[in-house]
């Protein structure tokens, strides 16, 4: 049996081929037009590879409800609501809030929970009370 062997290097991109006769001439034939194509580019395109293009970057998912629907929400309206609720009648810690408010299925980062608190102590809303290095929440005083 008859065996032929073809090496096609397109700018070292080889492609070698090698078998009987009939199926080396019919994967030349299937390729001709392609490999013709190529030919006619400009000899730096050929030989360029291409870059890789950077992927796009990954959103945070929204919190799931029961229901199987995102809940998106704002934090400081979360926490708002927690204040109008209570919650800050006791110094609470920022770990005590992130997990109330994911108990509640909305996530947030630790530094967004606290973002929004200091937003709410520098609106007269809640007082900073710290004791050492710890720092918790809580209603300002009415006076």
């Amino acid at each position: 049996m008859d065996e032929a062997r073809v090496v096609i290097n397109l700018k070292e991109g080889i492609v070698e081929l090698q078998g009987p006769v009939d199926f080396v001439r019919h994967c030349l034939d299937m390729y001709q037009p392609t490999i013709m194509r190529l030919q006619g580019l400009p000899q730096d395109v050929a030989a360029t590879p291409e870059k890789a293009k950077p992927l796009p970057r990954k959103r945070k998912a929204a919190a799931v409800t029961k229901s199987g629907r995102a809940r998106w929400g704002s934090c400081i309206g979360a926490i708002r609501s927690d204040l109008e609720a209570g919650l800050f009648d006791q110094p609470r810690s920022i770990r005590e809030i992130k997990q109330r408010l994911s108990e509640a299925g909305i996530t947030f980062t630790e530094n967004g929970v606290r973002a929004n608190l200091r937003k709410l102590s520098l609106a007269g809303s809640l007082d900073i009370v710290r004791k050492g290095r710890s720092v918790r929440y809580q209603r300002r005083a009415q006076s």
